[in-house]
C-alpha cells in the first residue's frame, strides 16, 4: 500500500520562525513543507481584560501589518535558502481561512512571484478568478511546480455525493485537489470519509480532510481511503482533535500502529 504524502504545515509569523520550525519538521521526517506566507502578514499581540469575575485573563490577537511591511522576494529568498526539503508555496486569503489581507491583487502578485522564484510546489485556490487563475496555473506548469487546487469551506461539510462531485468536477484544476470542510459533528467527518471510500480508486489525486469535530479521521486513515497527501501539523495538545489536527509523530505512529506501511 502507498502511504500518502505527508505535508507538515508551518505556521510562523516571521521568516525566522518559519525557517526554525522547518528546521524540526525535517527532523520529524516530513517529506513536504507547507509555508503559510499568508501569516506573515499578521503579528502576534497579547491582550489582557477583565473577565466578568474580575480576573485578568490574557489572550493572544493577530494584527494585520502593512503589506509593504514584508519584502517578498528578500522572504522567499530566505525560505528558499534555509529549508532543505520541497516546500508547498501557499498564501491564503481570508475568505479562505488565510491571514492575507484583502487585496486579491497584492495576493495574486505574491502567487506569481513565488512561481518565478522557482517553488517546486504551490497552492492556488479553486476560487481564483478564472483568468488569473489560469495564468497562475499556466506558469506554474511552465516552471515545472506542482499545482494543489484548493477549496475550504469554512461554515459546513456537503454531502459525501456532492464532495465526489467537486473532486471529479475540478480534476484538471491541479496536480492534486484539496477539499477542506468545517466540520460541526460527527456526522460531517463521516461523510467526508464515505466520500474518500468512493474515490479510494480514482485516477485523480486528491486530499480530503476537515476543520473540526473529527476532521482528522480522513487524515488518520489517508492509506485506507487512499489519500495521495495528508497535512499535519507540529502542534500538540488535545485542543488539535477539535480543530480536526494531527501531530505529525502521532500521525506516523498511528499509521505504524494500524498496519499501514510502503510496503
Amino acid at each position: 500500500m502507498a502511504l500518502p504524502l505527508v505535508c507538515i504545515v508551518l505556521g510562523g509569523n516571521t521568516v525566522q520562525e518559519v525557517l526554525k520550525q522547518a528546521e524540526q519538521a525535517t527532523a520529524e521526517g516530513g517529506e513536504l513543507i507547507e509555508v503559510r506566507f499568508d501569516k506573515l502578514y499578521v503579528e502576534p499581540v497579547n491582550v489582557t481584560v477583565q473577565n466578568v469575575d474580575g480576573v485578568d485573563e490574557t489572550s493572544t490577537e493577530y494584527v494585520a501589518r502593512e503589506i509593504s511591511a514584508v519584502k517578498v522576494d528578500e522572504a522567499i529568498k530566505q525560505l528558499k535558502k534555509g529549508i532543505d526539503k520541497p516546500v508547498l508555496f501557499t498564501c491564503r486569503s481570508k475568505s479562505e481561512g488565510g491571514q492575507f489581507p484583502d487585496d486579491e491583487e497584492a495576493r495574486i502578485g505574491v502567487l506569481e512571484q513565488a512561481i518565478v522564484s522557482g517553488v517546486s510546489w504551490i497552492d492556488i485556490e479553486i476560487g481564483i478568478e478564472p483568468k488569473a487563475r489560469a495564468s497562475l496555473v499556466a506558469a506554474a506548469k511552465e516552471s515545472g511546480a506542482t499545482v494543489v487546487a484548493s477549496y475550504h469551506d469554512l461554515e459546513s461539510t456537503p454531502s459525501p455525493e456532492e464532495i465526489v462531485e467537486q473532486c471529479e468536477a475540478n480534476s484538471d484544476a491541479g496536480d492534486i485537489i484539496k477539499l477542506c470542510y468545517h466540520t460541526r459533528h460527527h456526522d460531517d467527518a463521516l461523510s467526508i470519509f464515505e466520500a474518500g471510500w468512493k474515490l479510494r480508486n480514482s485516477s485523480n489525486s486528491y486530499s480530503l480532510m476537515g476543520q473540526g469535530i473529527g476532521g482528522d479521521w480522513p487524515r488518520l486513515h489517508g492509506p485506507l481511503i487512499g489519500q495521495n497527501m495528508v497535512f499535519t501539523t507540529l502542534g500538540r495538545g488535545f485542543s488539535l482533535a477539535d480543530k480536526g489536527l494531527i501531530n505529525v509523530r502521532d500521525l506516523m505512529i498511528a499509521w505504524e500502529m494500524l498496519g499501514h506501511s510502503s510496503e
